[in-house]
């Protein structure tokens, strides 16, 4: 009896173990735990820069490996915004952060590492106080480093 109750604990223990290891829902909701600091700071500086207009900011947060960065100089994302200005941004507010996922596709993204989801609430300049918008933003890490996918 002793010797079973002993197996059955070692395989219980074994089984969770493998879990973590190789089930990728736990080991990534432990990992947005100990990463949670760094993309929220990297989401805030994102939406800071956005409400000030920081162009150059704004610009250096978005994921290097994005089609727009890899497709558009920053004097080209200028001219972009000149022709088409995004609304303005009178407050945000970070709701939650969710959905740390490894990257399962190398093949289309092979310089991202991880991808996370930052859910947002916007009021814009022009839209009047009780106007709260919600938005999900992408945020990747490529080699170490959060960016605004």
């Amino acid at each position: 009896m002793r010797q079973t109750g002993r197996i059955i604990i070692i395989i219980c223990a074994a089984l969770l173990i493998a879990g973590f290891v190789f089930w990728d829902t736990p080991r990534n909701n432990m990992a947005l735990l100990l990463e949670k600091d760094t993309i929220e700071k990297t989401a805030l500086a994102y939406l800071n820069a956005e409400m000030k207009k920081d162009s150059r900011q704004i610009y250096a947060l978005l994921a290097p490996s994005s089609h727009y960065k890899k497709t558009h100089s920053y004097e080209a994302y200028l001219k972009d915004i000149a022709e088409n200005p995004p609304p303005a941004i009178n407050r945000c507010n970070i709701i939650r952060i969710y959905r740390l996922r490894d990257n399962d596709n190398k093949q289309t993204y092979p310089d991202v590492d991880k991808f996370v989801q930052v859910e947002v609430e916007v009021v814009f300049a022009n839209s009047g106080p009780n106007n709260i918008f919600n938005y999900s933003f992408t945020f990747l890490k490529e080699q170490g480093k959060w960016y605004k996918g």
